[in-house]
């Protein structure tokens, strides 16, 4: 009880820690204010993915499977009053909450867990972002997903990705995203199994970006039916909380807003993807529908804006300097249209480009630097060369 109370004072309260060495940085930003900001932006995301599993499950069982929901959300429900319905905006926010809490609170415990482990090792407070990495590895997950690979990739993110490099702060990738790496190679039936994105046994409904993988481009979304305001509103099937474009757009506004991310990744990023779309769909002879599809259907499809928002402007992982930002943003947009298009394996490459660029974050800043030095090494050059032609000009006319 001594840990939640105090995970939840380091959400709506201050730490009551006051530096008293110098130097001093007068500021309103702190480490748990940046990682509670991406909890607040991300909150129109978790409420429309918790109306869309929702819609989703209960649409499925009324027109698709013919037959009624069962099980304990079902007894929730029922015993609430809520009609079991579609068109119920309520029944479906309280049945994707019932989908997502189970899974929310297994990944905060765990979080929980080994920030305490290291924090009593270490003989200090457990870190600033436990509630964060809970919160996002569930948005992130399927409602399928059992809970002891919750608890196993979340961990794995933790150890691996933060805690034996110091916690919060001191890591190098995201733990959120290597932890869902770790689930994606080691149970790959997570991501692309049957019956994976909407939770009823032996119901196989593929995410849009699966069907144009898959199925031969976006000619087959227009078959199945799908419109790009499906997709911009969120009514797909897709993780818990990443499904709307819209959401992730209302995110991004406010955290550009309170100044928590920089707009130079987020714009590279876009530049990146529409600059690799555009070299595809300019390759000629090809007839892999997949080079073709335009450039506002990659914005859409998938996770890409999530992604880029809310994981490529990490403010640990990423880059530091202004060019670096550019660099890993547009390095984030290539990679994610070049392994859609290309890896016949793994049709979303947004995951694996936000950590490669992570990794490369301390290069691109190097680089940065060098470029730096070496233009201010050139100006001064060209400033001591004036001085000299000026002193011999004074020189002469004595």
């Amino acid at each position: 009880m001594q840990l939640i109370r105090a995970l939840m004072g380091r959400f709506f309260y201050l730490p009551p820690v006051i530096t008293s060495r110098s130097p001093h940085i007068r500021d309103t930003s702190s480490v748990h204010y940046v990682w509670n900001s991406f909890v607040i932006a991300t909150l129109p995301a978790w409420i429309l993915g918790m109306w869309n599993i929702g819609y989703q499950t209960l649409f499925s069982y009324e027109y698709l499977v013919s037959s009624e929901i069962t099980g304990w959300r079902a007894e929730c429900l029922q015993s609430l009053g809520m009609a079991m319905s579609a068109d119920s905006l309520l029944s479906c926010l309280a049945l994707g909450f019932l989908y997502f809490f189970p899974i929310f609170i297994i990944a905060l415990s765990t979080a929980a867990f080994w920030e305490s482990v290291f924090a009593r090792i270490r003989k200090r407070t457990p870190g600033e972002g436990c509630l964060y990495f809970g919160w996002m590895f569930a948005l992130v997950l399927p409602a399928t997903v059992p809970l002891y690979q919750v608890a196993l990739g979340l961990s794995f993110g933790l150890l691996i990705g933060s805690l034996i490099y110091g916690g919060s702060g001191r890591y190098l990738v995201n733990p959120v995203l290597l932890g869902l790496a770790f689930l994606v190679f080691s149970y790959p039936a997570l991501i692309f199994g049957e019956a994976t994105w909407v939770p009823i046994p032996g119901f196989d409904q593929p995410t849009v970006l699966e069907l144009v993988s898959d199925e031969g481009g976006i000619t087959v979304i227009e078959q199945v039916g799908y419109v790009w305001q499906d997709l911009f509103w969120g009514r797909q099937p897709g993780p818990m909380g990443v499904t709307s474009v819209f959401a992730v757009c209302l995110g991004a506004i406010y955290l550009l807003f309170m100044g928590i991310i920089s707009w130079r990744v987020v714009a590279g990023s876009l530049i990146g993807l529409v600059g690799a779309v555009f070299l595809f769909n300019a390759i000629p002879g090809i007839e892999n529908p997949l080079f073709d599809i335009p450039v506002y259907w990659h914005l859409l499809l998938g996770g890409f804006l999530f992604g880029t928002v809310f994981f490529a402007t990490d403010p640990v992982a990423g880059a530091d300097t202004s060019l670096g930002r550019w660099m890993s943003g547009v390095l984030v947009g290539v990679i994610t249209v070049v392994v859609r298009v290309i890896n016949p394996s793994y049709y979303e490459g947004v995951m694996l480009a936000i950590l490669f660029a992570s990794l490369f974050s301390p290069l691109f800043d190097a680089i940065s630097v060098s470029l730096n030095i070496r233009r201010r090494e050139k100006k001064l050059k060209q400033q001591q060369a004036k001085n000299t032609y000026s002193s011999e000009k004074i020189e002469g006319s004595r």
